[in-house]
């Protein structure tokens, strides 16, 4: 559907409603395993999101290693962008030709009513997987409230087919996912609710959520848990440093689903991974594809991020050809 088909109110467009009860029908099982990108959101020099290079990105994320891509996650800026943007974004992929079984979408907003609107276009547009972050500018909620929201959005959005995914990140959000309130959405939502992105690092974490609900997708949200989250049942990683090496991550989850040795690719996952991590991660990301594609509009971020200095991207990229790296 066009993005005047949702903004105007197009006679052809079929009713919200309709088009999620048909949702089985028109389009494939997302399948909640695997590597996915939370994928970089490039821009043009007027600060509105660059389509093509957008498109370009996901297309090569997808054809080299990637199970799918987080449309809208941290490392995608999401907090920069407003609902609408993040719905005409998702409109331009799919027609462009990204299968809607392979984009999962961020939807999480402080307000309530944003959050509704996204993951209900998101369902329209036939994507099942959302990613949710909870609200998090007033800190503290509890989880009475957090259970509350959580379920208003999917009664809102009123789709038996949707899958979400909480996201936990308390470092960014302040607002952590509780195992009561986990337990309380499956009591109530128990088919709708499908995972959990950590996104702490702390593999203690990871791995309760991993014991605590076995049925779910947990995914951790740093390769460097990848290899170890797989071995304890987890579904895989959505992690930022897919946006530049989804072939390498993609290799690690291939060999173990294959039940072949995977240590040695874990290992050079997770050196890249702490190279980059020496810089701020998005800029850092854009940084390497702006420095490999010599294109120089990929280091445009929205603010309050900047881009890198010359001194450390210079920096970045030399430590990067010490260990081989190469944007395949």
């Amino acid at each position: 559907m066009s993005t005047s088909a949702w903004d105007m109110g197009d006679s052809e467009a079929l009713p919200l409603a309709m088009r999620s009860d048909e949702l089985s029908d028109i389009i494939d099982a997302v399948n909640l395993e695997g590597v996915w990108a939370p994928c970089l959101t490039p821009i043009h020099a007027d600060l509105s999101i660059d389509d093509a290079r957008l498109f370009e990105h996901v297309d090569w994320l997808l054809s080299n290693g990637c199970s799918g891509i987080v449309l809208f996650g941290t490392t995608g800026e999401a907090a920069s962008f407003s609902a609408t943007e993040r719905m005409q974004a998702l409109e331009t992929l799919i027609a462009r030709g990204i299968s809607t079984s392979r984009i999962m979408v961020g939807t999480g907003f402080t307000a309530i009513s944003d959050t509704v609107q996204v993951t209900k276009h998101a369902v329209a547009q036939g994507c099942r997987a959302v990613l949710m972050i909870p609200p998090f500018y007033f800190k503290d909620p509890t989880d009475s409230g957090l259970i509350s929201t959580y379920r208003h959005v999917i009664d809102e959005t009123n789709c038996s087919d949707l899958k979400v995914l909480l996201y936990h990140f308390p470092r960014m959000s302040t607002v952590p996912i509780s195992y009561r309130l986990i337990d309380a959405l499956i009591e109530s939502h128990g088919d709708v609710i499908a995972g959990l992105k950590d996104s702490t690092g702390d593999w203690n974490s990871v791995e309760g959520y991993i014991k605590r609900y076995p049925d779910l997708a947990i995914f951790p949200g740093t390769d460097a848990l990848l290899l170890k989250g797989l071995r304890a049942g987890g579904a895989g990683t959505i992690t930022a440093t897919a946006d530049i090496n989804p072939h390498g991550i993609g290799h690690v989850f291939d060999l173990w689903r294959q039940g072949e040795q995977a240590g040695n690719a874990q290992t050079q996952v997770e050196t890249i991974r702490s190279i980059v991590f020496e810089y701020p991660l998005a800029a850092a990301l854009k940084a390497v594809h702006a420095s490999y594609r010599s294109d120089s509009s990929w280091n445009r971020l929205r603010p309050p991020l900047v881009a890198l200095n010359d001194a450390d991207q210079a920096a970045l990229m030399g430590s990067l050809d010490q260990v081989g790296f190469q944007l395949v």
